[in-house]
């Protein structure tokens, strides 16, 4: 099936994007950002990750600041609808591997969050394992330290995000 992925140029496979290069059900593409305030009063992360073979986009969002700790998990059905979107949580890319703005929109928990590299992005080795002739992982990954600025509003409460320590991951492939 063609999806708006096929407008490009950067094809990995003989087919359209709508897949994986295997049919393995677990098979990945996963984003995951961390961040703190400078004196550890308050923290977060916010995770998306994308399982081709099994239909699905999931994501979460979880902050802890005045010190209670809130969560939100998000799931939909990843076809037809390709965005790295997913209910009350988005990523947009700014400028690729420099800027990132992260949204959260539920009923509890509002934030827009830009998330802006500090270092290159450092891409780790790849990760191989298999265990009596089965694969148990075929992954990569590449990590990278930034900032993150923005502002939350949990129940009411706003909290002002500025200059937050702030790291991401970026993995994908197949997973034990």
């Amino acid at each position: 099936m063609l999806t708006t992925l096929d407008d490009c140029l950067w094809h990995q496979l003989p087919t359209s994007c709508d897949h994986g290069g295997t049919s393995y059900p677990r098979f990945f593409d996963r984003l995951w950002f961390a961040a703190s305030d400078l004196n550890g009063a308050a923290a977060l992360q916010f995770t998306m990750g994308v399982y081709q073979n099994m239909n699905v986009v999931d994501g979460g969002f979880v902050v802890i600041a005045g010190g209670r700790q809130h969560n939100l998990r998000v799931s939909r059905q990843l076809r037809p609808d390709y965005a790295m979107a997913c209910e009350a949580l988005r990523i947009e890319v700014i400028e690729p591997m420099r800027r990132i703005r992260l949204y959260i929109d539920s009923d509890t928990i509002k934030g827009q969050l830009d998330w802006t590299a500090i270092l290159p992005p450092q891409e780790e080795p790849q990760h191989y394992r298999r265990l009596r002739g089965r694969v148990l992982e075929d992954y990569s990954r590449y990590d990278q330290i930034g900032e993150c600025a923005g502002r939350l509003e949990i129940d009411g409460t706003k909290i002002d995000v500025e200059n937050w320590w702030a790291c991401r991951d970026h993995s994908w492939g197949i997973r034990e």
